[in-house]
């Protein structure tokens, strides 16, 4: 019998380079070796601290390997170079805005961002909630699952050549949580696990855990958060005082942003909307906002632009998203001439 053991120290190193370098057959029987399944080697890979470099032509990227560390964040290199991420999350599927999701598709492919980070509950995962529910939904897990991938499915297609990342966020959690409880005997089966629910591997994309989070460049952290405040921006506030530095969070549903300037430089904390539903049945009356945001990074310098969606569209370089393809923001010179001043409502539009 082979002992069941987790690799440690140069035989971590080894463990996952030769996982990098191996097939899913290959992947299996080097679980095998360590006496473990495929799904617990998935998540001692996981969890481990990485340094990661990556380039966007790159489809296996290098990993500088660490021991495994159960609450540090995914460590992201992007070097020095001006890279874009896009940062979306809280799509809830089923409960997803389809119109405001396809205007964001269509900027995401014109835009062609180095990264892609989905922050967190992607899918609703109603099912297994604490809360009453619907009995005539509570068959549907599957389908509201084929949701979620097919749109891992949509953006491998416009997105090929981006690097994508997966943060598990409280939603996910959610199934960990119920297997847990009320079915321990399952929690470790192979394919029970969000990576495999979200077929995540076959899709090119990297799974991070539950509140690890990703530290980019050493600067910015991006985690989902469990955290959420009566107003927008408060919990950009509450992030600050939880983790310091500069960051980003979903969760809240709603945009936001907080700003400190201390000896020791400019900090900023940043909410990150959503993009479901602004009335799903199981709430009355949120106060959501939808939306995602951008963040260009060149070394230790970044830059954070929030794009706020409302009534599914949205503007950006110019450009208005959700209404024509083809409308444009009119001239200043022109919209102070216009005696509705609608200008400075930013949705004023004439076409190209």
């Amino acid at each position: 019998m082979v002992e069941r053991k987790k690799p440690m120290g140069d035989k971590w190193t080894d463990f996952v380079l030769q996982w990098q370098n191996s097939d899913h057959a290959g992947k299996v029987k080097l679980a095998e070796s360590y006496g473990v399944t495929y799904d617990t080697a998935k998540h001692h890979i996981s969890e481990g601290r990485t340094d990661r470099v990556v380039s966007k032509k790159v489809v296996k990227p290098y990993f500088k390997t660490e021991e495994p560390c159960s609450n540090l964040p995914l460590r992201l290199n992007t070097g020095s170079n001006l890279v874009t991420f896009a940062i979306i999350g809280d799509t809830h599927h089923p409960y997803q805005d389809d119109k405001t999701l396809e205007n964001v598709e269509k900027f995401l492919e014109e835009a062609q961002p180095d990264y892609l980070i989905y922050n967190g509950d992607i899918n609703d995962f109603y099912q297994v909630s604490v809360f009453d529910k619907d009995p005539s939904r509570l068959d549907s897990l599957q389908k509201d699952l084929d949701i979620s991938t097919e749109m891992f499915a949509r953006h491998q297609r416009i997105l090929p050549d981006t690097t994508k990342f997966f943060i598990e966020g409280t939603h996910e959690h959610r199934w960990f949580k119920y297997l847990r409880q009320c079915a321990p005997a399952l929690a470790k089966l192979d394919g029970t696990n969000v990576t495999e629910l979200y077929k995540l591997e076959k899709f090119g994309i990297t799974y991070v855990p539950f509140e690890r989070g990703i530290l980019i460049n050493e600067i910015f952290l991006v985690l989902h958060g469990d955290m959420v405040s009566i107003h927008s921006s408060y919990t950009a506030k509450r992030q600050y005082e939880k983790n310091g530095g500069c960051g980003m969070c979903n969760h809240t549903h709603r945009g936001g942003s907080y700003y400190k300037r201390d000896r020791f430089g400019i900090w900023g904390w940043w909410e990150n909307f959503c993009l479901c539903s602004l009335n799903p049945d199981w709430i009355q009356n949120p106060d959501w906002t939808q939306g995602f945001s951008l963040v260009h990074f060149s070394g230790d310098r970044f830059w954070v632009e929030q794009i706020p969606i409302v009534d599914s569209s949205f503007i950006y370089g110019g450009k208005v998203y959700g209404k024509n393809d083809n409308m444009r923001l009119v001239k200043k010179e022109e919209a102070r001439t216009s005696s509705k001043g609608e200008y400075a409502r930013a949705v004023d539009c004439k076409h190209a």
